[in-house]
Formats: structure tokens, sequence, C-alpha cells
């Protein structure tokens, strides 16, 4: 149901391009119910707790999927209010101006030789030039970058020269560039990456050879998180929860007879 919460908050309509003729997006399951939601979530238990510090009192934390969600975008919200994110008639984005929405040349995505994918997002003019030699351009050879009408006729010649050679071979020409060029990864070649790989970004799944999964972020200096651990069963941890809750042994029993709870066989 992510974006239903995501349509309610205002948030869904930020999400437009030009793929759909400006029709909203939705992205993949997270930013309603993990960003907006469980992060949120845990965001408003840990201020509680600050909070308490002080006040000795708790408190009921109310943490809605569409109050999170919307809050989540507040930097767009106060972009579209200020202009620097452009509208059309329906209070939307507007896909063919906006540059946060891909509807320029130097902030985009392209295919490339093989089939895959790279980013751009050349947004400022010192990165933008960067990019042009790397692509084997001049500048003054190209309309003004700033000019919106030629956007269209560029992103065609900029997808063009993308499609002469493979992704991986474009990230060759910009490793260690600021032409803000990267490569689109997949999540098994994500985790392979060498970048991730130094930073510890992903983690082996328990039980799963060759799998990986992201490991805890951000990272402590003194408690860092643990690393990932096998999936729980269901009903795995009833009988360790309730003792710890303060049920005696035959409380529990008593419990699990009745069918009032389940444990594992």
């Amino acid at each position: 149901h992510d974006s239903n919460y995501l349509a309610l908050s205002g948030a869904l309509s930020l999400f437009v391009g030009h793929g759909r003729e400006g029709m909203p997006m939705p992205p993949i399951n997270f930013a309603g119910d993990y960003a907006g939601g469980a992060m949120m979530l845990v965001m408003g238990v840990l201020l509680s707790l600050l909070e308490r510090q002080r006040s000795n009192k708790g408190q009921v934390i109310d943490a809605a999927m569409v109050d999170g969600a919307n809050y989540v975008a507040l930097p767009v919200f106060k972009w579209l209010q200020s202009g620097f994110v452009p509208t059309n008639d329906q209070g939307f984005p507007d896909a063919r101006s906006s540059i946060l929405n891909q509807a320029s040349h130097f902030g985009n995505v392209y295919r490339c030789k093989d089939g895959k994918f790279v980013t751009v997002q050349a947004l400022e003019p010192q990165f933008y030039k960067i990019l042009l030699k790397g692509m084997g351009l001049k500048e003054d050879e190209l309309p003004p970058r700033a000019d919106i009408s030629q956007w269209p006729k560029l992103i065609e010649r900029f997808q063009q020269i993308f499609e002469t050679k493979t992704r991986d071979e474009w990230g060759a020409i910009f490793y260690g560039t600021d032409a803000c060029v990267a490569p689109v990864l997949s999540a098994e070649e994500a985790a392979a990456n060498p970048h991730n790989v130094k930073r510890g970004t992903f983690a082996p799944t328990p039980g799963e050879a060759g799998q990986f999964e992201p490991a805890p972020a951000p990272k402590l200096s003194r408690t860092p998180g643990s690393a990932p651990r096998p999936a729980p069963k269901p009903a795995q941890h009833t009988v360790e929860v309730l003792l710890a809750t303060g049920f005696s042994e035959e409380e529990v029993a008593a419990l699990l007879a009745q069918g009032a709870v389940v444990g594992t066989p």
C-alpha cells in the first residue's frame, strides 16, 4: 500500500518524469512504509528517550506513514514553494523543466551500448564542463546549458553518444572525476562494487551462500550494529519474549496449552 500513503501525503506527486507523460511513478515499496513509517517511528522513540532524561516522563508516539512520508519530503515541498522546482497546472513538478525530475540533459539516466545504464547528475556548471570533456563535446559548440527549449534535443544527442560505449567503459572514463556520472548497478553488482566492499556497505546473508544484504547504517565507532542474522521463524521467540516480559515458566506453558500463544515445535 506504499503508493497509497505517498499519494495522500503529497509526496507521490513529486515522482514524475518524462517516461509516462508526467504521470506519477511510485518508487518500489520503501518511501512510505520504511522511510515514512518505520524510520520515523524509530526517530520518535529515540527523541522520546532523550526527552525522558530531562523530564523523567514517558509519552505517546503518534507515527503515521502519511505524516512521515510528507515530512521526509520537506525539502522538496519547500523547493516547490520557492519555485526552484517548477510546477505544472496540476501543481506537480513540471517534468519538462524540473532538473530534479530528469528534464535536462545534464540530469538524466542514459542507456549504454550493452543495454545497461548510467546516471548523470552534472547539475552545477563546473561538473557539466567535466561531463562534456569525458563525452568528447565542447561547450561552445552546444546550445546554452540553461536553454530549456533545447533540452529535449540535447537529451537525444547525449543518448546517442552514451550508446557508443558500454556502461563499464563509461564508468572507466569518468572514474575519479567530478563529472557526476555513476553506473546504475543491480543489487548483486552493488554488493561487489569496490567502494561498497571497502565501506562494508553489504554483508553476507546468513544461510544463503553467495548472497549479500545491506549492512547496518549508520556505522557507530564504539557500538556498531550487529552483522546480519538468520531470518527468524514464525513463533521462534515466543517463549523467550514472554519469559523476558515477566511471565513464569508455568504461565507460559499454560498459555501454550490453551492456544493463546504459539511457539515453535
